[in-house]
């Protein structure tokens, strides 16, 4: 018989892997919505989860680092490893601790008989799903509560090759995300104060694995991060709405003029019905403003005029398209700006056509064809003058005096 003689591992010369450890120290510098288990609800107890903060890292790793992967398969599978999933734990650990929840509040108030709210300092634009509802009986809904001034700590531990890709993720998501929902129009925008906050890194932006963009536009440096927030929405608000650029000067007061885009006549000359003197007029049919984010609900007031059409993805996986555009308030040297930040995303056309559906009766296929226009559609919608909705965005941006800052 042969002896197999077995000698044990001296276990105390081995040593633990090395690990980097990163402790930011982070707080919000607008209300915070969402984040609790529950939909739309805050948790001051607990407002900021960490399943939360790695979802938001996630991103915004894959915005950063995307571009370093020849294909989805490669990138899914870096994600994997680095961040984990249902089945793999990854390579980061990552803890939260609160300083402070904040002060919990209502985002908005309806006055006595009145049916529309009142968002006080807050652009009223960027929080329509969480005004709530009322009518002349009183208030069927109330609005949201909002977390203001939350203070918590992430502290991140991961292998020290993974260290650029960590710090471009974090910084990314800082600089250009937030916390809790509604962060692409600006709710629970962030900034570092455990130490200065980086740039972004770019690497190279030749696939479309990578969403961070070469630039984005700032406006002037002030001390309230609110009124920069405002800035940022209402820059957004006011090219889609604003009288006599994205509209006609209405006739009367809290009347305004019709849209100098094509949607409301287009869907009007599809359902067949229009009100009385609003014949459609406008010279294209189309929705090119569907490639700033999906869904889109088209309200009309007339008497006569098409019930309410939702505009979304004909792929019942794939309803919805995260606006490329972020608008919010940023942390810059001598203060806040209001940021309008455009992510090199695919445009919503790439998944499909869409669907526009009424809220009673046949659904509308949308081609391609009326979402992507043809050059000479483009100059015929006043406010794109001759260009696609992204970079006609960027230039009215830059006509209300938005600085271009480069990464």
């Amino acid at each position: 018989m042969r002896t197999i003689n077995l000698t044990a591992p001296d276990f105390a010369a081995l040593e633990p892997p090395k690990l980097n450890t990163w402790e930011l120290t982070l707080k919000t510098i607008t209300p915070m919505f969402g984040g609790s288990a529950k939909t739309r609800e805050v948790d001051s107890e607990n407002p900021v989860r960490p399943s939360s903060v790695r979802g938001h890292l996630r991103f915004w790793w894959r915005a950063t680092a995307g571009a370093g992967f020849s294909s989805a398969k490669e990138l899914f599978d870096a994600e994997e490893k680095l961040w984990g999933s249902a089945t793999v734990p990854g390579l980061v650990s990552l803890r939260v601790e609160t300083i402070s929840s904040g002060i919990k509040k209502p985002c908005a108030t309806y006055p006595q008989g009145k049916t529309f709210p009142v968002f006080g300092d807050y652009p009223g634009y960027a929080l329509f799903p969480f005004q709530g509802k009322a009518n002349r009986e009183g208030v069927q809904e109330q609005p949201s509560e909002t977390l203001t001034d939350v203070q918590f700590k992430v502290i991140l531990t991961y292998p020290p090759e993974a260290n650029p890709q960590i710090r471009a993720a974090v910084n990314a998501w800082v600089a250009f995300g937030g916390i809790g929902a509604r962060t692409r129009r600006g709710c629970g925008s962030l900034e570092m104060t455990s130490e200065p906050s980086l740039q972004p890194v770019q690497r190279q932006f030749d696939n479309l694995l990578t969403l961070i963009p070469g630039q984005y536009f700032v406006g002037q440096a002030q001390q309230n991060p609110t009124r920069a927030w405002k800035e940022a929405v209402e820059l957004y608000r006011d090219f889609h709405q604003k009288e006599n650029f994205a509209r006609n000067e209405g006739s009367e007061r809290n009347r305004p003029g019709r849209s100098r885009y094509p949607e409301a006549d287009t869907i009007r000359r599809l359902s067949g019905q229009e009100a009385q003197h609003h014949a459609p007029t406008h010279p294209i049919r189309g929705f090119p403003r569907a490639d700033l984010g999906l869904p889109i609900v088209f309200h009309f007031k007339d008497k006569g005029d098409p019930e309410d059409h939702t505009l979304q993805g004909a792929k019942s996986d794939q309803t919805r398209f995260a606006s490329p555009a972020i608008t919010k308030a940023i942390a810059v040297e001598g203060g806040y700006a209001a940021a309008l930040i455009m992510l090199n995303a695919p445009n919503v056309w790439e998944n499909g056509d869409l669907t526009l559906k009424p809220k009673n009766g046949r659904d509308h296929a949308i081609p391609e064809s009326q979402i992507n226009l043809a050059p000479a559609e483009y100059a015929k919608i006043v406010p794109l003058e001759g260009l696609p909705i992204r970079e006609a965005l960027i230039e009215f941006a830059e006509s209300r005096e938005f600085k271009k800052v480069s990464l």
